[in-house]
Parts: C-alpha cells; structure tokens; sequence
C-alpha cells in the first residue's frame, strides 16, 4: 500500500514467497486493501486506467500460470469469494459485464469469466 506507483507494487509482490496454496491469499488481501483504502482505490479499481488493467493482467496471468487454468477458475467460482471479486466481474450492468468480458478474453484468460458470460446471455434473454 505504500508504493508509488503500480510498477513498484507488482515488483513487491513478485518478491513474496509464498507457499504451494497460498497464491489466493495474496490475491484476497490485494483485493480487500483496494476496497477498504480509499486513498489507494483509483490506483487498483476505480477507473479502469491503463496501470490498472496492465496491472490486472499481470496479476491474472501469473496465477494461471502458478495455479492452472482449472484451480484458478475453481477459486474464482467460489461463492464465498463473490463479494471479493464482484468489482473485477461485475454483475451490475451488461456494459460493465462486456467490458470484464472483453478484457479477460483480450489477454487470453477467457475461460474464467464464463459464468459471467452464462449471466449475460440470460440477462439479455429475459430483457427480449
């Protein structure tokens, strides 16, 4: 929380040693210091500015490659895990939807936001 800049934070957090398991526990505590610290909250979430989303990216690709595809999709799919996750795959509005969509398919790591996809579909079917 005290860096800088989204440069020095991603190399802090590459600097972690962290234990076979324990990749979701960075990624809660990452997540619950950006919607608890409203000082630190556009450098994380509340605008998708360019730093964030290369940060995002970064972040998500690394822990499919630590994790796999398969385990993390199974921990983002966590229902108790929802709330953390709801303003990287929103359930608001189709645009915010799309967009969480569109950038997860964009760096390749598409597969994760199919229940996001299912929701839209559906949503989209009751409003026709």
């Amino acid at each position: 929380m005290s860096t800088l800049n989204f440069e020095e934070a991603g190399h802090k957090l590459l600097q972690i040693r962290l234990e076979p398991g324990q990749e979701m526990e960075l990624c809660v505590m990452i997540l619950e210091c950006c919607a608890e610290e409203k000082t630190y909250r556009p450098f994380y979430e509340e605008d998708t500015t360019s730093s964030s989303r290369i940060f995002l990216k970064i972040l998500f690709q690394e822990l499919s490659e630590q994790m796999g595809m398969r385990a993390l999709n199974e921990k983002l799919q966590d229902p108790t895990m929802e709330e953390t996750f709801e303003s990287i795959f929103p359930k608001d509005h189709p645009k915010n939807m799309r967009f969480s969509i569109d950038f997860f398919t964009s760096i390749g790591l598409g597969d994760i936001t199919e229940k996001l996809r299912q929701l839209l579909i559906k949503r989209q079917r009751i409003n026709r």
